[in-house]
């Protein structure tokens, strides 16, 4: 991913000040290529002990198919107290998709907290055909961790990432059985699946931005001040 410091000089650049989404838009469209597909990983603590996936399959769903003409495809991970979520799509349906859940409001989205702990843009292909979603019981009693600190993050947001990504082509071929029997008791062929307790204690982690400060760096127009314009009168400039 390119040096967000430097997008955000070529956005000041331009005539208006764009958002970050817009700049790489249009560095896409100089390259010739026709779309570009990023993949997003955020987790999130709920606000309420969940006993399944259902309610919140059915609410994401809902938000995805109507963007689906983006060709979103992903992994809902749901545990009692959090969640991990991956999304494959256009860029600015991915956006999209996050502003609605945001505005749907809490008592709607379910969620205490969310941080995006992964981004990639123009990923070169997809993990998943299509958007599932899945639930593991947990025998923990947690519904709240302390963060992860500056040292461990990385290592804990890539192996959530790495488990993610490998779900995906697990899945390619299977029959809907098959399929359903897979994300029903996901823990039997995984050996591997996140334990809650790291989701969690990811959710709080600092360093990793809020669904909200991510879009505020990649889908708001940036806003930029001066030095000149933080002083009244304004300094004159000098002649050369």
């Amino acid at each position: 991913m390119q040096d967000v410091t430097d997008l955000q000089d070529e956005a000041f650049e331009g005539t208006t000040r764009e958002s970050l989404l817009d700049v790489v838009q249009e560095r896409l469209q100089k390259t010739g290529k026709s779309k570009l597909i990023s993949r997003l990983i955020y987790v999130a603590r709920f606000i309420r002990k969940e006993q399944s996936v259902e309610a919140h399959k059915t609410f994401h769903s809902k938000i995805i198919e109507k963007h689906q003409d983006g060709e979103v495809s992903g992994f809902l991970l749901c545990y009692p107290w959090c969640m991990i979520h991956l999304i494959e799509a256009r860029t600015s349906s991915l956006m999209s998709i996050l502003r609605d859940t945001l505005n749907s409001g809490q008592q709607n989205h379910g969620m205490v907290e969310a941080r995006v702990i992964a981004s990639t843009e123009d990923i070169p292909s997809r993990c998943f055909e299509g958007w599932h979603a899945a639930f593991v019981s947990s025998g923990s009693h947690a519904s709240q961790m302390d963060p992860v600190d500056s040292t461990t993050i990385v290592k804990d947001a890539t192996e959530v990432n790495n488990f993610m990504r490998k779900v995906g082509p697990s899945l390619l071929g299977l029959s809907e059985i098959e399929l359903r029997r897979k994300l029903y008791a996901l823990e039997s062929f995984f050996d591997d699946v996140p334990a809650p307790e790291l989701v969690l204690a990811l959710v709080p982690a600092e360093d990793a931005p809020t669904l909200d400060e991510y879009l505020d760096i990649f889908d708001v127009p940036l806003s930029i001040d001066l030095d000149s314009e933080q002083v009244w009168p304004m300094p004159s400039h000098p002649r050369i």
